[in-house]
């Protein structure tokens, strides 16, 4: 029968191991950053105050303190562009007040939800006060309006924030004033891409 002889040499062989990499607990995931790592961004925003005026005290606030309806924001790191649009109709469906501005602006992200801006921009603004009633002539204000702006948003998530900005403006035209709106606006952005 065989016998084992015992050489002094060592017959095992070598086997190959692998390492294993924890995986996080199952039912925790963690989300993807709420900046996103792309250089240009579009955003698309609403004024919110006529939604909310029946919870907050929006319809107190004068037409012209309504600002901008429509607001187009677009970003290349944090130095952006943006262009505004307001208008208010009254119940006779003529046009109270409307708005056109253009603003250069920067952002600073503090945190995964807030955000600080500021800039500088110019416009126009036309303005028909609804009291004064006349048959023959109804004068119209006209501006154009130089502002300075400064504001907070909270990013909800990767698509939609909410913001709130105050406004420093000089009117030069029918009624040459200098102006400081407080922030009492809410605006939704929608991220276009």
């Amino acid at each position: 029968m065989g016998q084992y002889a015992n050489t002094g040499t060592d017959s095992s062989v070598s086997v190959k191991t692998i390492a294993v990499v924890p995986r996080q607990a199952v039912g925790t995931t963690k989300g993807a950053p709420i900046q996103s790592a792309r250089l240009r961004q579009q955003f698309m925003g609403f004024n919110t105050s006529y939604l909310l005026q029946q919870v907050l005290p929006f319809n107190a606030i004068p037409i012209q303190q309504n600002m901008y309806g429509i607001t187009y924001r677009r970003y290349k790191s944090n130095r952006g562009l943006r262009i505004s649009f307001g208008a208010n109709i009254s119940e006779l469906e003529e046009i109270q007040w409307l708005g056109l501005r253009l603003d250069k602006e920067r952002r600073k992200q503090v945190n995964t939800h807030w955000t600080y801006f500021y800039g500088t921009g110019g416009g126009i603004e036309i303005f028909q006060d609804p009291e004064v009633i006349d048959f023959f002539f109804s004068p119209v204000e006209v501006n154009l309006v130089g502002q300075m702006h400064f504001g907070v948003e909270y990013r909800i998530n990767q698509v939609m924030s909410l913001s709130m900005e105050s406004q420093g403006i000089i009117k030069l035209g029918s009624s040459s004033a200098l102006v400081l709106r407080p922030p009492t606006v809410i605006t939704a952005h929608f991220l276009l891409d």
